[in-house]
């Protein structure tokens, strides 16, 4: 077995995942993370995010940071390439009541 698919297969998905979580929720503008959901094959990981933002933010900048904040990190504890990072914006919370709107 090579040292590439040994190293995939000490690292488990909890521990992507939270890698993942940890770098969505360092983006400004995230207000929860609601969900990430994970999938590897032999050409790399496609990584799901289910985020609600803050009222205001600008929405496509705010799934590029994501995008590039959850592959970095992804890619420096695996080692591995991160194929795809989806966006999905579950709602957005408003300030002054805060409540999510959902879309």
């Amino acid at each position: 077995m090579s040292s590439d698919k040994q190293n995939i297969n000490k690292i488990s998905k909890e521990i992507v995942s939270l890698a993942a979580s940890k770098a969505t929720l360092a983006v400004p503008g995230v207000n929860q993370e609601k969900d990430i959901r994970l999938s590897r094959d032999k050409d790399g990981f496609v990584i799901d995010i289910f985020v609600t933002v803050d009222f205001g933010s600008k929405i496509p900048q705010l799934a590029w940071d994501i995008q590039n904040s959850v592959k970095e990190a992804v890619e420096t504890i695996t080692q591995q390439t991160v194929k795809a990072v989806n966006i999905h914006v579950q709602g957005v919370m408003m300030p002054q009541e805060g409540k999510r709107t959902d879309e």
